[in-house]
């Protein structure tokens, strides 16, 4: 190449970096920009590695310092009912995660119901986890659907989202002011920071979400939850939004949509069946074998479609575990039963004895349906 073409080659990319200036910069200003950029790079980095390393610590050796940070933010609830739901379904929950994911073991999770009324849940670092008392009166209680939001919060926890989200959740101008401080309280700080990002979309990402509700399944069922209490949760959020008398959140910030994860978890109860179960989303219907069995009537707290996915649920339990040709029957608790799993209860329903008929014909004619294609997971 010519001496002068390197000329113009050098001359027209200084033109471009000059960006919009509208002169060409001197070639020492060129090379003390690169310079500075460089070195604002080199801070950067070290200012996030020093952030990792606050982040670190409060993930592990300082998590119990921080769930002290969180509960001080937040109110510890001492409602009984409560309480000693949230324990039993941490202990159910946490014993199912063993089974697939060992290092829960050795760093098991810090809980407690605080006193937010709103609907929400979360998990941030360390494992520290907290359930609003308002999830619990809003779903009334129902622990099927509670552990679906708990073992949701237990995905995001496993899967180290938390820890993931911190660059997403601080600005780099707290970033650069903790960095220049190299107090010893800087921890403290990011505690602090972070705090107000949790239970909201600044900490996690779609992906994440996605994960967080597969695992949930995955983790709820094995602990011996309702298979359809993930598509019920889904469809009381959904009723529920958009009424301002409600007091609801759209839990997990909608990200992805109430619809899509009620969809999702929908269809993981006709897959748990072996393709036996399903339920109509719109009306409620529930098929069984491919023949109509039932619509619940609404409840003073309940909707059509919600109680569906739960009878469904244990539904799909009978053909995934096998017992589709053990006795229908309705116990002295007024529920009807598949062998000895619940099905629904039949308290407020008038033709009781039809649904029972109906079922037992629908299961009797069913008899292609072997254990091992019910047992198909999804």
């Amino acid at each position: 190449m010519k001496r002068t073409t390197l000329i113009r080659t050098a001359a027209s990319a200084a033109l471009c970096l000059s960006l919009t200036a509208g002169a060409v910069m001197p070639k020492q200003a060129l090379a003390w920009d690169w310079l500075s950029a460089g070195l604002a790079v080199f801070q950067v980095g070290a200012q996030y590695a020093y952030l990792n390393k606050q982040v670190s610590y409060l993930d592990n050796k300082g998590r119990d310092e921080y769930m002290g940070q969180i509960k001080d933010k937040y109110g510890v609830n001492s409602d009984p009912t409560a309480n000693a739901m949230l324990a039993r379904i941490m202990t159910r929950l946490s014993d199912a995660v063993a089974l697939t994911d060992p290092s829960i073991v050795k760093k098991p999770y810090n809980y407690f119901v605080n006193n937010d009324q709103s609907f929400n849940a979360f998990c941030t670092l360390g494992h520290n986890m907290s359930v609003n008392i308002g999830a619990f009166t809003k779903l009334n209680y129902n622990e099927d659907e509670l552990a679906f939001v708990i073992a949701h919060e237990m995905g995001h926890g496993q899967k180290n989202h938390p820890a993931a989200g911190v660059k997403k959740a601080l600005p780099l101008s707290l970033v650069s002011a903790l960095y220049a401080s190299q107090n010893r309280n800087t921890a403290s700080s990011v505690g602090a920071a972070l705090i107000t990002t949790v239970g909201t979309a600044k900490m996690v990402t779609k992906p994440m979400e996605s994960q967080a509700d597969n695992l949930a399944f995955g983790y709820a069922t094995a602990a011996g939850y309702n298979v359809g209490a993930g598509a019920a949760l889904w469809q009381h959020i959904l009723e529920q939004n958009g009424k301002k008398s409600s007091g609801f959140a759209e839990l997990f910030n909608d990200h992805p949509s109430s619809v899509s994860r009620r969809t999702n978890y929908n269809k993981k109860i006709t897959q748990w069946s072996g393709n036996q179960v399903k339920v109509n989303e719109e009306t409620g219907l529930i098929t069984v074998a491919g023949k109509p069995f039932y619509t619940p009537a609404k409840t003073a707290v309940m909707s059509p479609q919600e109680q569906a996915f739960l009878i469904a649920g244990n539904l799909s339990a009978v053909y995934h575990d096998g017992k589709q040709y053990e006795p229908v029957w309705t116990n002295s608790e007024n529920t009807l039963m598949v062998g000895e799993q619940p099905i629904m209860s039949f308290d407020g329903v008038a033709d009781s004895g039809a649904v029972e008929t109906r079922l037992r014909d629908i299961l009797s004619n069913s008899k292609g349906v072997t254990k091992t294609a019910a047992a198909k997971k999804p």
